[in-house]
């Protein structure tokens, strides 16, 4: 009964131990643009272009989490100077539609940029020249 006591204390420390890190380490997967992982409920503000729902070291801990299963990619550091903080996630695909991410904190807000090559950016615009090319037709067809 004595050595019983002990054990069960160290047992029910592991279940709490490892309760919380699973629950740390599952987060919902990222929402893809053009085939780019974006991280939940981010917030687009342009072409491309990203406000991030998370502070910046959030945001890359989000990505390095993520990232980590199933997806080819580096990690480089582009920027680091006052009031600038940046990083770049590199595809290492070569069929990915998307070359890369820059994250990037300014004035205490977090951006991602989604990077494509020439060719991806030609497919986008024609894509989207389809889209309000039907727009009009159906619009004209109302009147």
């Amino acid at each position: 009964m004595i050595f019983l006591v002990p054990l069960m204390a160290t047992l029910a420390c592991s279940l709490l131990l490892l309760s919380g890190q699973t629950a740390r380490a599952s987060e919902r997967p990222p929402e893809l643009y053009h085939s780019a992982p974006i991280i939940p409920w981010a917030k687009s503000i342009g072409e491309h272009r990203y406000r991030s729902p998370r502070n910046y070291d959030d945001t890359l801990l989000y990505y390095r989490k993520v990232l980590r299963a199933g997806w080819d990619v580096s990690w480089r550091k582009i920027i680091n100077v006052s009031g600038i903080r940046a990083q770049h996630i590199r595809n290492n695909k070569k069929d990915g539609r998307w070359e890369g991410l820059n994250i990037y904190e300014y004035k205490g807000a977090t951006f991602i940029y989604v990077v494509f090559s020439d060719e991806e950016l030609a497919r986008i615009a024609k894509g989207s020249s389809k889209s309000s090319t039907r727009k009009k037709k159906k619009s004209g067809k109302r009147k």
